[in-house]
């Protein structure tokens, strides 16, 4: 007799066997492999870098003469990579940018977030939270980004959504929706990919 794995399933006994801590490391690779998002040498700021796939995955992408700096309110579940720095603290810390700054890391090629909330139940109040933690992460991501940069974030459908999506429009020349495979099904996850950033300074 033959089983079949489900979907959500493949992913995560894939990640397991590829040695990486959740199967959201595909979701970024997918975005990668058909936006171009990472470049040898880069220098990539991920927010909410917990449990450490998607900090793997980039600091592999980047190869030793990149840098990639993750920060959570939780634990990484790796190793951390030699070209990669990880601080267990929240984007909505005054003191993340400063940190970020008095580390070396002023500005980024890119910026990535896979922040999500703490699921209630309730659909309203948790789309209200991601977008609260999406918006956070473009914030950072405008403070941060180089020139043309790139930034990529996850988020729910729902109220405000179009609304964030011109508001990213007017910072970057490209801007698309995203749905990837390994997504689990019946999910209002997207993720938006945001390239070349428009620095407007002050």
């Amino acid at each position: 007799m033959r089983y079949y794995l489900s979907k959500e399933n493949f992913y995560t006994q894939k990640a397991k066997d590829e040695g990486y801590p959740a199967r959201s490391v595909y979701k970024l690779r997918e975005i990668d492999r058909k936006f171009g998002v990472f470049k040898t040498g880069d220098k990539v700021l991920d927010l909410g870098a917990a449990p450490g796939s998607w900090l793997l995955y980039i600091s592999e992408r980047i190869g030793p003469g990149g840098r990639v700096f993750g920060c959570d309110i939780d634990d990484l579940k790796t190793d951390l990579p030699a070209n990669s720095v990880f601080m267990k603290k929240s984007v909505f810390d005054n003191d993340l940018l400063p940190i970020l700054r008095a580390s070396g890391f002023r500005n980024f090629n890119v910026v990535v977030s896979d922040l999500a909330p703490q699921t209630s139940g309730l659909h309203e109040k948790d789309v209200a939270d991601c977008l609260e933690l999406t918006r956070r992460a473009f914030e950072i991501a405008c403070q941060t980004l180089e020139d043309a940069g790139n930034f990529i974030c996850k988020v729910f459908e729902g109220p405000d959504v179009d609304e964030f999506v011109k508001e990213t429009e007017q910072n970057f020349k490209i801007v698309k929706r995203y749905r990837p495979q390994a997504i689990r099904k019946g999910s209002r996850e997207f993720y938006l990919v945001a390239k070349n950033f428009i620095r407007r300074d002050p």
